[in-house]
């Protein structure tokens, strides 16, 4: 792992289908023990002004060097490449309908979706589109099985649902596990819960108490080192350890990993010119 000023997100690809294009990620599964804290679903009227307040947050508080990406050490197997579906869409689109065809054609291909926050896409594309549905596929799946969905979504009109264009996109995800030692694992889960530190900094996870030990597990958008800090902090105070004793880790020790300091620079105008309106006919 190395601790590295990140400069610009991983390769986006846009894919255009007579009239759209696609891409998506998976959220964790659940654990026996499982405590949501949701954050606010992508078709939230306020999610693209909540997006771009965070990244101009970000850029003000000198954690990057302007495009919005934190400072990440925690990398390696702790980063992931995931493949999104964005659906960049109409003021007065339907939101629902929209996902609804997007579930439809995943099931039938034994596929499932999950939402995930517009926060996994880089800081370039949110300055010029926030979508109001974006959702990611299983981490197995490659941006064809996207293409594949979005194919037969499109099968029929879908610009009367409000939908300007799909993007098939691949991002990069944290996919953490914070781990304690603790003589009662369950009463301190549910003390970080009320403290609500935690559920603040990561939005969604999951959480495992037995065996004298607490697991805390995250796959999201990318966190600043100082966020991973401000959460072994939340945990270490309930259970009354230094922070060093708040172990962090990758969830999974299979796969590929991403090396945060060799990714290459994103240019923003990849993301010009490569939507495409569906057909209204």
């Amino acid at each position: 792992m190395k601790r590295t000023l990140l400069i610009a997100p991983a390769v986006l690809l846009a894919f255009s289908l007579a009239g759209c294009t696609g891409g998506v990620q998976a959220s964790p599964a659940a654990s026996p023990a499982a405590n949501p804290a949701p954050a606010p679903p992508a078709s939230s009227p306020d999610a693209a002004a909540n997006t771009a307040d965070r990244v101009l947050a970000q850029s003000e508080e000198g954690q990057d060097l302007g495009n919005g990406r934190p400072i990440v050490s925690y990398d390696g197997l702790m980063v992931r490449r995931r493949v999104v579906i964005a659906v960049h869409t109409a003021l007065d689109a339907d939101v629902a309908g929209i996902r609804k065809r997007l579930d439809t054609a995943a099931a039938a291909r034994g596929t499932a979706l999950s939402a995930i926050s517009p926060d996994v896409l880089e800081p370039a594309v949110l300055q010029q589109m926030v979508p109001e549905v974006i959702v990611a596929l299983p981490s197995t799946a490659t941006p064809d099985d996207g293409r594949t969905i979005v194919r037969a979504v499109t099968e029929e009109d879908t610009g009367k649902l409000g939908v300007k264009n799909f993007y098939v996109l691949p991002v990069l995800v944290h996919d953490l596990r914070f781990s304690v030692t603790a003589a009662d694992p369950g009463a301190v889960s549910a003390a970080v819960d009320r403290e609500g530190i935690v559920s603040d900094a990561l939005g969604n996870y999951t959480t495992v108490a037995r065996g004298g030990q607490l697991s805390i597990s995250y796959t999201g958008p990318l966190l600043g080192d100082d966020i991973v800090e401000s959460v072994r902090g939340g945990i270490s105070r309930q259970v009354h350890v230094p922070t060093a004793d708040v172990g962090v880790g990758p969830r999974s020790a299979s796969g590929t990993g991403v090396d945060m300091a060799t990714e290459p620079p994103w240019e923003a105008e990849q993301l010009e010119g490569q939507a495409i309106h569906p057909h209204t006919e």
